[in-house]
């Protein structure tokens, strides 16, 4: 761990138990590829709380909103098409680009956090892709999302750019593309839903809930399963002074570490998809890879299939739906086979257009991102191949349908 480094992460601890937050005394950090990874100083029994966050230094976009109101010295209707994103993104890279943590206005009072987070070279996100590394993945539908996200958060910065532009020109060298990628980035890799900020924590997002950063208790990796629970601590009107001040939210751990051993959060259940765009890390063999399959011609419908095609029945209703003349008619074995078919040829479709697997091969595709490139692949293409097999169970029950009505097929192969 190089100076800087546990520098920053000194000052993170010491920001935390300043504010009425902190890490539990078992906590380390240890230098990774990514910046820190949390680890047991020592053997940590079950139900520990490893990490706890005020209130007061949770970011969300009311609080991002005042700060940039503030220091802007605008009026209140100021980017008020701006979405969460922009808010809180604008927020972090202020505190780039308005000077140091001695001479920024009060209203950033983030630096201890932000300067603890990986710098933009340690970003493993697609959007942190080589170009090479990019093209590795075209023929997927990760390669559009990318190319998605790229354009919609570009479009995000230049209104941004162009309204404090207006206020603070001084500021329009500065704050370039690079650093609102990058505060754009922290977010969608480290964010969580409002919704834990509630009496019952839950990390079920809902039309009401945005992201929120929570400095400290973000600083755990994810691992698929691990048992924590999200706990929030309000103050006692009848407490010591020592006691809780102000609401905090705290990650605790049900199940005991060794002395050395990693400490994980769970970030839920999520495909190698969402891991790597919002992430920049994946999973081998991932429960909870799907793909998203959109059946031209039936109102732009999108269906999410996951291994051994759960959800497949949804899209197969459609895909027979669209074989009927009359939609109310009930559909003849003749419209399954059509309907299998069909599907199959889509599936079929897909998994041609996925590409090879050759970041092994590729000087200019890191191990990390090849890493990502295999565990996506590999997910797709069982997940496709699964939806194969449903679509050959859907033509067999056709056939044995036939059969029971005296029709004896003879199907050709292709």
């Amino acid at each position: 761990m190089s100076a800087d480094e546990l520098s920053a992460a000194v000052s993170l601890k010491n920001w935390l138990q300043k504010h009425g937050g902190g890490f539990n005394s078992y906590v380390k950090f240890k230098q990774a590829s990514s910046g820190f990874d949390i680890i047991a100083g020592e053997n940590i029994p079950v139900d520990t709380q490893i990490v706890s966050c005020p209130f007061s230094l949770v970011i969300t976009k009311d609080q991002a909103q005042k700060s940039l109101l503030e220091i802007l010295n605008v009026s209140d209707n100021f980017g008020e098409s701006w979405s969460e994103r922009q808010w809180i993104s604008c927020y972090i890279s202020l505190h780039w680009i308005s000077g140091t943590e001695e001479s920024a206005p009060r209203s950033l009072s983030h630096f201890s956090y932000f300067n603890s987070l990986p710098s933009p070279e340690k970003l493993r996100t697609p959007l942190h892709f080589n170009t090479v590394e990019r093209e590795a993945f075209k023929g997927t539908n990760l390669y559009g999302a990318t190319l998605d996200r790229e354009r919609d958060w570009f479009s995000e910065w230049s209104q941004c750019h162009d309204a404090i532009a207006k206020t603070k020109a001084e500021w329009v060298a500065t704050f370039n593309w690079e650093k609102y990628l990058t505060a754009a980035t922290y977010l969608s890799s480290r964010a969580f839903p409002s919704s834990l900020l509630s009496p019952t924590p839950s990390l079920q997002p809902s039309t009401s809930t945005g992201p929120v950063l929570l400095p400290g208790v973000d600083s755990l990796n994810h691992a698929r399963g691990q048992p924590v629970s999200w706990v929030i601590t309000y103050p006692d009107a009848n407490a010591t002074e020592t006691a809780v001040q102000e609401p905090t939210i705290s990650l605790v751990l049900h199940m005991p570490a060794a002395a050395g051993q990693e400490l994980f959060n769970n970030y839920g259940p999520k495909p190698n998809s969402e891991l790597i765009l919002g992430y920049g890390f994946s999973l081998p063999n991932n429960p909870d890879d799907t793909i998203i399959l959109k059946v031209g011609g039936i109102e732009g419908k999108k269906w999410e299939i996951g291994r051994e095609a759960r959800g497949a029945e949804g899209l197969w209703n459609e895909i027979l739906s669209s074989m009927l003349e009359d939609p109310e008619s009930i559909p003849t074995y003749e419209d399954q086979l059509d309907a299998s078919g069909a599907l199959a040829n889509m599936v079929q479709a897909v998994l041609d257009r996925l590409p090879t697997e050759e970041g092994d091969k590729n000087a200019d595709i890191r191990p990390e991102v090849a890493m990502m490139l295999h565990d996506y692949l590999e997910g797709q293409r069982d997940v496709l191949h699964s939806l194969l097999a449903f679509a050959q169970g859907k033509e067999d029950a056709a056939i044995e349908i036939a059969r029971n009505e005296g029709v004896d097929l003879i199907l050709k192969d292709d």
